[in-house]
């Protein structure tokens, strides 16, 4: 064989990968990518880096993903051991337990000729932004709606509540025509913290959280209000009791038999997450997007705005232009875009929601919510150590003796007035 054939030869059974990185004469990048979320996610993901490395020759990616369980505690350890991802999917109220000073991630601001930050709105960037310093981008904003079954609406002959006073009115009329296993709403105790919540919001028309003071936005009536609301949703048949829900076991909501066979009507649920449980009602039911209640006096809709998870890269990669630019691609490329689908929601970044609408996929309850979230008196930014671990658990250690009789509405109001205060003292770092 002749050194001109055999040279020929050697070329033809390299990879065309390894051909195409000495064409364009650039050193190969190995990067590393982790993320939670389910099996459709993580196939959708994993294609999707198959097409950024088939865009990108000289650029490999690994992936390492999860489950939403010890994501958190995974990232910790190699966030302070060093050895974290090159670019990492992060919670949003994360950024201020790993970014205070907006240098614990790259600051994307540096990095615009790789990553088009134009394509989010300034609500969006101003989120994922610390002490000055873009250090995310979300995947996609989210915010906590009212969804209701309306084929069990129509058995009871009621249209999805329109209002607060519809909504309290909606469960004795259940109860009356449906029976006492049926309720228009069912709320874990995280959902319930959110809907008081919205109710002091809307009259305050401020965040619940002021980081700044550590303390609470809620006068001692606001908190006696508080817990009076969860008390009142119990009371009314709108809500099964904590014992009743216990009663079916720890399980997620779309996972639980009476949300399936529509004797649990309702949820107050993110938008972004929404579809998990529609997907699981049985046959003949149908979830739908209801009416946002405002209080007469509503300042602010009280929306739990933000985003449904964001994207950051380590600020101790070695390769922050390549970073970049496969985080442009997981937001904003056409093909990127199509594999995710609205499987997180509706995208954060405008290309990405063009994308979609040209294949008439922005439909359904995704453009529903869009419009509605839109529509709705939305200023309020809430805290993120709204949704600190000790803040929530404080939230719900407290409703969670209310529901089962440890203490009265009058006991509650006092506690939140009292240990969440404590809490924010302790929690946030100044």
């Amino acid at each position: 064989m002749s050194s001109r054939v055999s040279r020929r030869w050697f070329l033809g059974a390299l990879p065309a990968t390894v051909l195409a990185r000495r064409a364009i004469g650039q050193a190969p990048v190995e990067l590393r990518m982790s993320w939670w979320g389910g099996n459709d996610v993580h196939g959708a993901l994993l294609a999707t880096l198959r097409k950024f490395e088939a865009r990108y020759p000289h650029i490999r990616v690994k992936g390492e993903y999860t489950g939403w369980v010890g994501h958190l505690e995974r990232l910790t350890t190699q966030i302070a051991g060093r050895t974290a991802p090159d670019l990492m999917q992060v919670n949003w109220n994360w950024l201020v337990l790993f970014s205070r000073d907006g240098r614990g991630f790259q600051d994307l601001g540096t990095l615009t000729d790789r990553v088009d930050l134009g394509q989010f709105d300034d609500d969006a960037l101003a989120t994922c932004t610390m002490a000055g310093r873009v250090n995310a981008l979300p995947v996609a904003m989210t915010a906590r709606l009212f969804y209701f079954n309306a084929s069990t609406f129509a058995r009871a002959r009621l249209t999805l509540p329109r209002s607060w006073d519809e909504l309290f009115a909606a469960g004795p009329e259940f109860r009356r025509r449906l029976g006492d296993g049926f309720f228009p709403l069912d709320l874990i105790f995280p959902d319930a913290v959110a809907l008081c919540r919205a109710w002091i919001v809307q009259r305050s028309g401020l965040p619940l959280i002021d980081e700044r003071n550590r303390r609470l936005n809620a006068s001692a009536a606001d908190l006696h209000e508080f817990a009076e609301v969860y008390h009142r949703l119990v009371q009314s048949h709108v809500i099964p009791t904590a014992r009743e829900r216990a009663s079916y076991g720890n399980v997620q909501q779309q996972e639980m038999r009476p949300w399936i066979d529509g004797r649990y009507a309702g949820t107050y649920m993110w938008t972004s997450a929404v579809g998990k449980s529609a997907d699981t009602l049985s046959a003949g039911q149908q979830v739908a997007l209801a009416p946002y209640p405002l209080r007469p006096e509503a300042k602010d809709a009280g929306l739990l705005y933000r985003p449904a998870m964001t994207f950051a890269i380590n600020a101790r990669t070695a390769h922050p232009d390549e970073s970049a630019r496969l985080l442009d691609f997981l937001l904003n490329d056409p093909d990127a875009v199509l594999a995710m689908g609205l499987r997180r929601g509706l995208p954060a970044s405008r290309k990405a929601v063009g994308i979609l609408r040209e294949r008439g996929l922005v439909r359904g309850l995704a453009l529903e919510a869009a419009e509605q979230i839109a529509a709705l008196p939305n200023c309020v930014r809430e805290s993120p150590y709204y949704e600190h671990a000790r803040v929530r658990d404080g939230f719900n250690d407290i409703l969670e003796l209310l529901a089962y009789g440890r203490i009265d509405v009058a006991e509650a109001g006092r506690r939140l007035g009292e240990d969440i205060p404590a809490i924010l003292e302790r929690s946030i770092r100044t």
